[in-house]
């Protein structure tokens, strides 16, 4: 299995080039591709994949938001729920239009389902060989959305990211207790900055690789995450099961790792 990076980006920077970039949404999407392409370019060399397998995953990572371009362009939201699921677009500009000559047969079976389920709630069973690119992507999605939310909050412009959101409104009680009861939340229980804080906190217990775990860690952002929380029981009780379950998360990650296997069992 083979991809060719530097076609493959040169092919992705014509495509999203064909776009208004000077349009802040769509320049935004066009810098966290970049962004989601060198943290997982980071996470494959400490996984200390073979450099085929770099080679595959950065360019996946590159690709992942691809149908986010035409997504903006005809509906003017980044918003799934109320336009198209952008996984879905992706895969079908990418089959229509990826160049035939920039990987071999199943690379690129390989960056379709990458780019197709990078954005769903859970991975279904999917080829084993597609796995590790997979949950490299949305682990190095998770991550650069981490690093644009702390940005937007330091620049006063976390807004422009969470339209129809009243920023300094309350925790909402349907997502509280959704995430009490289930450990994840839904963007359609959220409407608030807190509300937003609290799902992003909870993809921790999603990610796949103790690498970016442990990069999460290190940039303390979850720890700023949890200051920004009431001092109420209800909340400190919740995030306290929470952070154990992160810690109890990343002791599993750190043994598969330490195992040498790639993958989660």
């Amino acid at each position: 299995m083979f991809a060719r990076f530097e076609k493959i980006r040169e092919w992705f920077d014509r495509y999203a080039g064909a776009f208004d970039l000077s349009v802040p949404m769509i320049q935004m999407k066009y810098k966290h591709s970049h962004d989601v392409m060198s943290v997982g370019k980071t996470l494959a060399h400490a996984l200390e994949w073979p450099p085929g397998d770099v080679e595959v995953g950065v360019s996946a990572c590159l690709l992942h938001d691809t149908g986010r371009f035409s997504q903006y362009r005809d509906f003017g939201t980044y918003y799934d729920g109320a336009s198209v699921d952008h996984g879905e677009r992706g895969f079908e500009v990418l089959s229509a239009d990826f160049p035939d000559d920039a990987a071999d047969a199943e690379a690129r079976e390989v960056l379709l389902q990458a780019v197709r389920w990078h954005n769903k709630k859970n991975l279904p069973e999917l080829a084993p060989e597609a796995m590790p690119f997979c949950r490299l992507v949305r682990d190095a999605d998770k991550l650069d959305v981490f690093y644009l939310v702390q940005r937007r909050m330091d620049e006063g412009t976390v807004g422009e990211l969470l339209p129809g959101h009243i920023i300094n409104a309350p925790l909402s009680e349907t997502l509280l207790r959704e995430v009490e009861e289930h450990w994840s939340g839904t963007y359609k229980n959220a409407s608030s900055l807190l509300d937003f804080t609290l799902i992003q906190l909870t993809w921790a217990l999603d990610i796949n690789f103790a690498p970016s775990l442990q990069m999460l860690e290190d940039s303390g952002m979850l720890t700023r995450m949890r200051s920004l929380f009431p001092k109420e029981p209800r909340v400190q009780a919740l995030l306290d099961r929470l952070f154990t379950c992160i810690a109890d998360h990343k002791r599993a990650l750190m043994t598969i790792f330490e195992s040498g296997r790639r993958l989660p069992a």
